[in-house]
């Protein structure tokens, strides 16, 4: 039975040649478009979620009312992470953050990467997955965490736990980890490093001066809840 129903299948299609094309065409193509848009909102739905704690980290963003109209920014003055570090108990962590693109370089080999400047505590927070060291790299302000990738470029199969590199011909720090790349379906895909605020603020006077400054709105703010607390 199923083999003369395959055999009237096989004829009709033989026959209509150019409408069986077009039906399977059409199926193809329609199996394929929801194939992909599952693909996307799938990613869409698991954004920054492969950080241990997402569902209570938030980034801080402050909304501006103008006299017509309202605006929204994700850039912060420095001394808010104390403020919500030493009088709102409900956070967990605080951590000031800056994008920066710089040199590293090892010897005469220099790579220009796009890495994090954060406070120790940031590690804790975003739990990258650890290759070698440990999450708690950044207490010395001479030191400087780096993506799997970017440890490879540098030092290849070689460990690169306590070796030196340079930071903009400036600052010599030691690697104290390695951590797995950020996803791409993440905010921090394009971390390559993770190096200390405090070395941050001692290489840039102007971030130094802005320690207690309210109304330079430039840096990034991190925070995690405590276990019980509600955004």
């Amino acid at each position: 039975m199923l083999k003369n129903y395959f055999k009237i299948a096989v004829r009709n299609l033989i026959k209509n040649k150019i409408s069986s094309m077009i039906n399977i065409g059409g199926l193809a193509i329609g199996m394929a478009v929801a194939l992909l848009i599952g693909l996307w909102i799938h990613d869409e739905l698991s954004f920054d979620k492969s950080v241990k704690n997402y569902e209570r980290i938030g980034q801080v963003w402050q909304f501006v009312s103008f006299t017509t109209e309202k605006a929204s920014y994700n850039v912060m003055p420095i001394p808010l992470a104390e403020e919500l570090r030493t009088k709102y108990p409900d956070f967990k962590y605080v951590s000031l953050s800056q994008h920066q693109s710089l040199i590293l370089a090892d010897g005469d080999k220099k790579l220009s990467e796009t890495g994090n400047y954060v406070q120790p505590v940031f590690t804790e927070m975003m739990s990258p997955k650890m290759v070698a060291g440990n999450r708690n790299g950044l207490q010395d302000m001479n030191s400087i965490m780096l993506s799997e990738t970017l440890a490879k470029s540098f030092f290849g199969n070689e460990s690169p736990l306590n070796k030196i590199i340079k930071i903009d011909n400036k600052s010599s720090v030691k690697v104290t980890g390695v951590y797995q790349d950020f996803p791409n379906n993440s905010s921090f895909k394009d971390v390559s490093f993770l190096a200390p605020w405090d070395l941050y603020e001692a290489n840039a006077d102007w971030v130094k001066n802005s320690e207690h400054v309210w109304d330079d709105n430039s840096w990034q703010v991190y925070a995690q809840l405590k276990e019980g607390a509600d955004f």
